[in-house]
């Protein structure tokens, strides 16, 4: 998309400039937002995505230094917070108190604050309700691939990678077509679960 065209072309010349802090700041701003949804759509549960959108932004401003131009910067962000969800995870399997702390990258948490308290409350619409009730039907994983094929736009190329684990374009794309199948039984159902219930149909 051309936005995206556009800010990649911004965070190069911030990378190319060597300002770190600058490029660090906008890929949180500019992509924070989708992210942040990315993880509270797969993580389920608002603390933990938090949490995890948190570690990402620390992760990211701490490492951006090794970005090494293999992929874009935005499927490069989305490996860096899919890491940090998973790091998440094991860490709540070990204790459900654990909290990331962010005292070394003030900035960091800053901007993951201000992403979180713009994002989050235009999330939770009736309609996005429905949706999500459909897509809980479906397996983490097959929820996953949704989300970065058909709410990102993502390449196949580009879920492959951010989902790395030896998945490929030719699998994902098979999956896809299941996935999508599943869903057109579950409206089906819903539909004619709503007619059932409708007094104004009988």
């Amino acid at each position: 998309m051309a936005e995206h065209a556009a800010l990649e072309a911004r965070i190069a010349a911030l990378l190319a400039a060597e300002d770190l802090p600058g490029a660090a700041t906008m890929v949180i701003t500019g992509y924070g937002p989708e992210i942040l949804g990315y993880l509270l759509r797969i993580c389920g549960d608002d603390d933990r995505a938090q949490e995890a959108f948190s570690t990402f932004s620390e992760d990211l401003w701490r490492g951006l230094s090794g970005f090494q131009g293999r992929a874009s910067m935005r499927t490069w962000a989305y490996r860096v917070a899919r890491s940090a969800m998973a790091r998440g995870a094991r860490r709540a399997a070990r204790d459900a108190r654990y909290i990331t702390p962010l005292s070394g990258h003030p900035e960091a948490d800053r901007l993951a604050q201000v992403v979180r308290s713009t994002t989050v409350p235009s999330l939770r619409t009736a309609e996005k309700a429905r949706v999500a009730r459909l897509r809980a039907a479906l397996s983490p994983i097959d929820d996953e691939v949704l989300v970065l094929r058909v709410d990102r736009g993502m390449h196949w190329s580009e879920v492959a990678m951010v989902l790395g684990d030896g998945h490929t374009e030719a699998a994902l794309r098979k999956r896809f077509e299941r996935i999508k199948d599943r869903l057109r039984r579950l409206v089906a159902q819903e539909r004619s679960t709503d007619d059932a219930g409708d007094p104004g149909d009988r």
